[in-house]
């Protein structure tokens, strides 16, 4: 295996859920050791999704330990001493409770990269709220209310954009601080990076928003004539998106739907105006066809097109199995989406991702790694500080 980019650099992940775990997989997969700290109870809360906490945790090694504890503490800070980024998804304010916050770390560690992920960051009117992927969504306007008629119609995204793209942002982060700290060691003092996932949605609604404000209304500014989901003769769905106007002509022209070639429709911002004439007509249209057989046509004719595919078409898709982004491992029932996308392929490994650590797997050997005794060790285990796995094996 070629030397990984982000070999030598250790993480100490005290997040959970999906945005901070997903971001230090993605961390592993390039390389970092990251050491997943969990509550010695019950651990990271996601472990009730046995499946998803599998897939967001791989390629990491487990201490499980109670910060609230005095003990737990001291021995917490051993590893911060050592480590480059510090990783934690607590609301603002709870770090400071535990006695962990950014001025106390980076005392101990003067050039440590404390990240911080939150709903809505650790400043601002709403920055103790409460809140999940979809809150975020709907707060910045990724999900419009239900509306009477408008053509990109109403469907509830089953894609966590908002903690996926919090994820995103937050491994950008923190290879910008490395980079930051490669270039000049010397004078690289301790940065808090406080991710809001409501910012790094709103930050990803950037163009919707900034088209949206030239508009009246959020529905004027969806309307969007020839783009949206429609339903064939079979039940099911396809999305069309045909803005353009070549690709409009395109979609008339396979349709035959001849009262729309003219140059009254020939113009997008034109056929917005005619809304009201179109999509009725469109819709009776498409609702001739099968899903498939609807495909087919529109594909042959070079428009955009695309089944509303389930959760397990998409993962039976031909074009993901031959660019590698669903693959098949031995030891695994189902069939695996890809972590990254292709194009992170050189940079991050896959076979990095070791099974995923049960609750405490490897306390005593990270514990030892950073100065603690057997006798301490055990003292800790024995008191319910540190839990300590079995044999269990990992997933």
């Amino acid at each position: 295996m070629a030397q990984a980019v982000l070999a030598g650099i250790r993480v100490v992940d005290l997040s959970e859920q999906v945005p901070g775990p997903y971001a230090t997989r993605l961390l592993a997969g390039m390389g970092a050791d990251v050491i997943k700290v969990e509550r010695p109870d019950y651990g990271d809360r996601l472990r009730h999704r046995p499946v998803m906490f599998a897939a967001e945790n791989r390629g990491k090694r487990d201490l499980s330990i109670d910060l609230k504890s005095p003990e737990g503490r001291k021995a917490l800070l051993r590893l911060v001493a050592s480590a480059d980024v510090l990783v934690e998804g607590f609301r603002p304010g709870v770090m400071e409770r535990l006695g962990l916050g950014f001025e106390t770390l980076t005392e101990i560690n003067p050039q440590l990269i404390y990240v911080s992920i939150s709903g809505y960051g650790a400043t601002g009117p709403y920055r103790d709220l409460p809140g999940h992927d979809f809150q975020y969504l709907a707060y910045t306007g990724a999900i419009p209310a239900p509306q009477a008629y408008y053509a990109a119609d109403y469907v509830p995204t089953t894609l966590p954009v908002a903690d996926m793209g919090t994820s995103v942002y937050s491994v950008l982060a923190v290879v910008l601080a490395l980079l930051e700290k490669q270039r000049d060691p010397d004078a690289f003092t301790a940065c808090h990076l406080d991710i809001g996932m409501a910012d790094c949605t709103l930050a990803l609604m950037e163009p919707r928003i900034a088209e949206a404000l030239s508009e009246p209304s959020t529905s004027a500014a969806l309307v969007r004539p020839g783009y949206g989901v429609y339903l064939t003769a079979d039940g099911r769905y396809v999305s069309i998106g045909a803005l353009e106007d070549h690709f409009w002509q395109r979609l008339v022209r396979a349709l035959g739907l001849d009262q729309f070639e003219g140059e009254e429709f020939a113009i997008y911002q034109d056929r917005r105006r005619l809304m009201d004439r179109i999509d009725k007509p469109l819709r009776e249209r498409v609702s001739e066809f099968t899903r498939d057989a609807l495909m087919e046509l529109l594909v042959r004719h070079d428009v955009p097109v695309a089944p509303v595919n389930d959760l397990h078409e998409a993962a039976r898709d031909p074009h993901f199995r031959a660019r590698g982004m669903v693959y098949d491992t031995p030891d695994d029932e189902h069939p695996r989406i890809a972590e990254w996308p292709t194009a992170l392929d050189r940079f991050a490994d896959r076979s990095r991702l070791t099974p995923t650590p049960v609750l405490g797997r490897h306390s005593r050997e990270v514990l030892a790694e950073h100065g603690l005794g057997n006798a301490e060790i055990d003292a800790l285990i024995a008191s319910g500080v540190v839990r300590q796995a079995d044999t269990t094996p990992d997933h």
